[in-house]
């Protein structure tokens, strides 16, 4: 027998079968009361508005049911019963308020009860005559009702003129110009009392005031939508500007810390159980946004709860500044019409000059455009900058354990003592993808020197990045440097940063998941010897179906994309459909020269499904590299879990590997020296030993722990403290050969002296002054805590 869902879980289950239908509804109304060129137009609104009315017909009814839900009418235990009716009975109200307004938009002269007796009017179940009647009973009753208001405010009004008994009365000796003054004084007092009488009356319905600004922030948030939706690139081109614009500024609103900040323009009291309270002017950070326009906030002091949107509006640092900049200029209009020249604010005209200049300048890709260097859809490379800016999306962020939201555990970290090896994590998405080959890529024109190409990926829902960003050095071009090969052979001395096999991992699960490739260039140019990378094109491949499946062994050809991924509609290299749109044969014959990427995407394999199964939910990373990502995870594993005798203690742990692996898991460089000193340590292995290890079941992990530690310790961990080391910048060419004339210098001192000891100790090289961080791990770490991945994003 299917278990019999109770009231609550009913109502929940028809809201949800409403929700398409309202949104359905009013995203056409939208779009037809937008269309000025269609035919039968007022035709069309007239059915849009019953079909509204319909709706709410239904919504109505359901939202009264909602509200009289009581938990004990329940036939099994609802979990946060309260928080669900909550949440059911206000987007009810949102949509309930959410069609009216649209049938105001539809018909704005007729309302909801003329339309009702109209429709009982045709049906004939109400004469005019009796509707006249009802039409004067609802009057009579309506003037009744305004009269009892006056009286009562009269009646208010008179009580708080009145003066208390204990004020002395006025004496004969007063003048007649104080009298007068007194009357002039009381008129004012009467009239600023009725001003707060109406304010209350304003403040009576806070209910209905939220519903109805969270009900039009919605609709307002979908007219937006199916404008993108819905543009033409020939006839609205500036109108596709602001809307990027636009998207970037969502963007940055959600990740910038500066951005995540929002005043309050009105007071808010909270009026259930989990709402935030707030005065008009406090200033809240938003932790997490929601499609039904409450919000998770945080004041000043600490406290959380939800918000209404409605109530907030952006935070900006600079008003005071532009609000000097803007009473100057009017300063200067009025000076001009009058003839006269007063000085400027100096202060004010200088801070917002230099922000309206930075603004406004000229970038290099400007430059290089007009010059005609590159094609007009390049752009600097969005992942390179927010790659080397910082951790937030480098390895070193998302191999560290994180912690639980209690503190007191990791979340993704877990040791079973049956097996004594890690717990394997078992993630959504687990795919191997290939990088194949790019073909048609407009290469740079004259001027310019291309020092590399490679291939830059992470995951993407179309506006935040979810996990690292992971770079592939392109191995080859062909002679018109127009299709960049890779490769997936694997040596004993091959370079990783080659290495085209790349793992994704990620428990996520929002709609839009998937790859985000940027196909980036680093350049010189020849005349100025400045140096940049730019953005070829990007694309984004989806890794689940139209039914939410994660995609299996599959082939993809991908069109890219032109501007940044924040950027609609742009083309790589508008002359190649120029020159291709011109027939259908030709269009067909020029269909190849579109620049695509060719991806794979594979089921991991047993045994890289055993290896990749010990490593964090969120990652991306190189195959090659996984053994090295498992072990330092099963020595965290040990240190953490294991061998720690008070788990809650946050004593810094001595393990120069474990402070140091983090940092250098995605410097190539570094990683294809600990590779290659890995292989030949393995090679003086006896037979029996090297039996052990490669066999998965019968391998000694106690001793290839402690030999990757050995291995770990003697080859990189002297390099990431050598002083003259430059920091690692990826696509740099020259940062790049620095670091390899100083990796190879304590190569060779080590090879000469026989020990890495001996080269640690050679006055040859300089190595930067002890720090205990160098030796030290942090189980509570920046990089330790908890994560919020709604938050993070990058302007576009």
């Amino acid at each position: 027998m299917p278990k019999q869902l109770g009231p609550l879980p009913k109502a929940t289950k028809e809201a949800d079968a409403l929700k398409k239908r309202v949104e359905k509804l009013v995203k056409e109304s939208n779009k037809t009361l937008d269309n000025t060129k269609l035919k039968d137009k007022e035709e069309k609104l007239r059915q849009l508005y019953k079909n509204c009315f319909d709706l709410k017909q239904e919504v109505s009814p359901l939202l009264n049911i909602v509200k009289e839900l009581k938990e004990e009418d329940e036939p099994s235990k609802v979990k946060n019963y309260a928080n669900k009716k909550t949440f059911e009975t206000k987007r009810l109200e949102v949509w309930q308020t959410q069609l009216s307004e649209t049938m105001t938009k539809l018909q704005p002269d007729e309302n909801e009860e003329q339309y009702l007796k109209k429709m009982r009017r045709e049906a004939g179940e109400v004469s005019e005559e009796e509707e006249e009647g009802e039409e004067e009973e609802v009057e009579e009753e309506e003037d009744a009702e305004e009269e009892e208001e006056e009286e009562e405010e009269e009646e208010e009004s008179e009580a708080k003129v009145k003066p208390t008994d204990k004020k002395d009365k006025p004496t004969a000796a007063k003048t007649k110009v104080d009298e007068e003054e007194e009357e002039d004084d009381e008129d004012e007092y009467e009239e600023e009392e009725e001003e707060e009488d109406e304010e209350e009356e304003e403040e009576t319905k806070p209910s209905q005031q939220k519903n109805a600004k969270v009900a039009k922030k919605t609709e307002e948030d979908e007219e937006e939508e199916e404008d993108e939706e819905d543009e033409d690139d020939e006839e609205d081109d500036d109108d596709d500007d602001d809307e990027d614009e636009d998207g970037g500024t969502k963007a940055t609103i959600e990740t910038t810390p500066s951005m995540r900040q929002f005043v309050a323009v009105e007071d808010y009291a909270g009026e259930e159980e989990g709402d935030l309270g707030f005065k008009k002017g406090d200033i809240l950070t938003i932790i997490e946004t929601r499609d039904d326009g409450w919000w998770v906030a945080e004041n000043s002091d600490g406290e959380k709860g939800l918000v209404p949107s409605t109530y907030l509006q952006m935070h900006n640092k600079f008003k005071s500044v532009q609000q000097d900049d803007e009473e100057d200029e009017e300063e200067e209009d009025e000076d001009a019409a009058d003839g006269e020249e007063k000085p400027k604010s100096a202060r004010a005209k200088k801070l917002w000059g230099g922000i309206r200049k930075a603004v406004k300048e000229t970038t290099v890709s400007d430059v290089l455009q007009a010059m005609g260097a590159v094609p007009s859809g390049f752009r600097p490379s969005t992942l390179s900058r927010v790659f080397n800016e910082g951790d937030t999306f480098r390895m070193r962020n998302y191999m560290s354990p994180k912690l639980s939201a209690s503190n007191l555990t990791y979340r993704d970290l877990f040791f079973d003592p049956m097996t004594n090896k890690i717990r394997p994590r078992i993630a959504r998405v687990d795919r191997v993808v290939t990088l194949v080959s790019c073909q048609q890529i407009p290469p740079p024109g004259s001027g310019m020197t291309v020092l590399s190409r490679h291939v830059r990926m992470c995951l993407f829902e179309g506006h935040t990045m979810l996990s690292n960003i992971h770079t592939v050095k392109v191995s080859a071009v062909d002679k018109s440097q127009r299709t960049w090969s890779f490769t997936t052979r694997v040596s004993d001395a091959m370079d990783p940063y080659y290495h085209a096999e790349t793992f994704v991992r990620t428990n996520n699960t929002v709609d839009n998941l998937g790859i985000l490739f940027e196909l980036c260039v680093s350049y010189v140019r020849t005349s100025t010897d400045e140096k940049g990378e730019f953005s070829c094109g990007w694309a984004h491949l989806p890794l689940l179906d139209q039914t939410g499946t994660v995609i299996t062994n599959k082939t993809c050809e991908l069109q890219m994309n032109g501007g940044t991924p924040y950027e609609k509609g742009v083309e790589v290299d508008p002359s190649i459909s120029r020159r291709t749109g011109s027939s259908a044969l030709v269009s067909l014959i020029g269909g190849n020269k579109q620049p695509r990427l060719q991806v794979r995407v594979a089921v991991p394999k047993n045994d890289q499904k055993q290896n990749l199964e010990q490593l964090p939910d969120t990652l991306v990373g190189n195959m090659v590299l996984v053994p090295f990502h498992c072990y330092f995870r099963q020595l965290l594993a040990d240190a953490l879990l294991r061998d720690r005798l008070d788990l809650e203690s946050t004593e810094l742990i001595h393990s120069p590997t474990l402070a140091s692996f983090p940092r250098v898991a995605d410097q190539h460089d570094l990683m294809k020296v600990l590779r290659e000193t890995w292989v030949e340590r393995m090679k003086t292995v006896k037979r029996v030993e090297r039996f052990s290890w490669s066999n998965s079941n019968l391998r000694d992990d106690e001793f290839m722990k402690d030999t990757f530690k050995q291995v770990f310790i003697e080859s990189v961990y002297p390099l990431v403290n050598i002083a003259t080391l430059p920091h690692y910048v990826t696509g740099d060419t020259d940062i790049e050969e620095a670091r390899h004339t100083e990796i190879d210098k304590f190569r060779r001192q080590k090879l000469e002296r026989k020990s890495a000891m001996a080269a640690l100790l050679s006055s040859d090289i300089v190595f930067t002054p002890f720090n205990l961080q160098e030796v030290a791990f942090n189980v509570i770490g920046p990089h330790c805590l908890p994560r919020n991945t709604h938050m993070t994003a990058v302007e576009g």
